[in-house]
């Protein structure tokens, strides 16, 4: 439960920190969308997959040529609906002033670098956002406030905040 008082006392995420946020959402977004793209040309990789195969002297079966492609859906789903999940709640804990939300956001757009060819070029649009981001994140106004949140909870007075 929060209080009248505490919220008076609550440090305003500056300008960059709330651009910050949404160019990460913005990186979100355009993950789901790759996500979804990958999921509608399932079909058409699938049938490349095959024909590839098919054209090489490989003993490799149609239903195991599926089930390998089936397996790798799987994953790549599995592990974007995580990537989106952590992306936007590291970033809601950003914009609340955790410092230590903003070091995983770093991280994370360092990671999704490798990303970046991938997904239709969708990737590209989400990891130039989240690295513009990254640099709002940590010019002088942004991290006065993620110091004057620190500050705030530990009972230290913030500099210049």
């Amino acid at each position: 439960m929060t209080y009248a008082s505490e919220r008076q006392t609550r440090a305003t995420p500056p300008t960059l920190v709330n651009a910050a946020f949404w160019l990460f959402m913005l990186a979100v977004l355009a993950q789901i969308v790759s996500l979804i793209v990958s999921i509608s040309t399932f079909g058409t990789a699938e049938d490349e997959a095959k024909r590839r195969v098919a054209s090489t002297s490989s003993n490799l079966s149609e239903s195991t040529v599926h089930a390998a492609l089936v397996a790798g859906l799987v994953i790549a789903i599995v592990i974007g609906v995580l990537s989106i999940i952590a992306f936007a709640l590291f970033d809601v804990f950003m914009r609340r002033g955790a410092n230590w939300a903003r070091i995983v956001l770093f991280i994370l757009t360092i990671l999704s670098l490798f990303t970046i060819l991938g997904g239709h070029g969708i990737n590209a649009v989400g990891e130039v956002a989240a690295i513009v981001a990254t640099i709002l994140m940590y010019l002088r106004p942004s991290s006065a406030y993620f110091a004057a949140v620190k500050a705030r909870k530990t009972g230290a007075q913030p500099l210049g905040y």
